[in-house]
């Protein structure tokens, strides 16, 4: 196991401004050569990997290739915390050198958006930037979140997760349920048990936007079991009410 490792802050700074000049590196290059010079290489004080995984990461964009790799980055990452994976630099690094090979094959494959895909997937600026869009740091970000709704059968959380795009956006993008545990993990459990959350992107938006609408006043750490199971039916009626309504409206036009 070795320490994960980080960029300064002008490294990283200097790294995002050259990006239009580094293209040519982004597409058939690295960065071995400016990873020599200072501030490239600081290392993290409790935060080990094996190096050994690069290669056993799936660059193919596939659901499964995202629950395989979200089980290797995560479980792989020792004294990760979700503070230090809010860091930029840490990210930011491990796309430009350790995974620049998974980054370049998974992310930029399209030759006309090259910068932007660099800029979206090789930085992370915000914690959404590092959560949703760095090559390395969602993968985290999913094995962590599935982790607190099921700690005991990590790949059963990725799979209920990551089944759709929206699922995972609704869910992690709203942070009084990503970090609310006992929420969380009635959510991610209640789609195992109602199939219609997951029949379509617009059933598990409306859901969340009911039980945010609905949950306002309420302890969740306080509630048992059933209140919180009872809380959550409620939340899926009315959001299958709510869509009914919008189907029959039809569009507006």
């Amino acid at each position: 196991m070795e320490p994960l490792k980080f960029l300064s802050q002008p490294v990283l700074d200097e790294l995002f401004t050259a990006v239009p000049d580094n293209l040519e590196r982004y597409r058939d290059g690295d960065f071995n050569d400016l990873a020599r010079e200072n501030g490239w290489a600081i290392d993290t004080t409790f935060a080990r990997w094996d190096p050994k995984i690069v290669d056993r990461l799936d660059p193919s964009a596939e659901a499964g290739a995202e629950i395989s790799n979200s089980l290797l980055i995560y479980n792989s990452f020792k004294g990760m915390t979700p503070a230090l994976a809010r860091e930029e630099r840490l990210w930011t690094r491990l796309c430009h050198i350790e995974f620049l090979g998974f980054a370049r094959t998974r992310w930029l494959r399209n030759p006309d958006h090259l910068q932007r895909d660099v800029e979206n997937h090789f930085f992370g600026s915000t914690l959404p930037r590092c959560r949703d869009d760095n090559a390395i740091g969602r993968l985290w970000w999913n094995g962590y979140v599935a982790s607190l709704a099921f700690p005991d059968d990590l790949e059963r959380g990725l799979r209920l997760l990551l089944s759709r795009a929206n699922i995972r956006l609704q869910i992690i993008d709203r942070a009084d349920t990503a970090f609310r545990t006992p929420l969380l993990r009635g959510v991610m459990r209640l789609l195992e048990t109602e199939p219609w959350l997951g029949n379509t992107d617009e059933a598990i938006a409306v859901f969340m936007y009911e039980l945010n609408k609905r949950s306002g006043s309420k302890v969740f750490e306080a509630m048992n079991q059933a209140a919180l199971n009872q809380h959550l039916s409620e939340c899926v009626r009315f959001a299958k009410e709510r869509a009914r309504d919008k189907e029959h409206q039809g569009p507006r036009g």
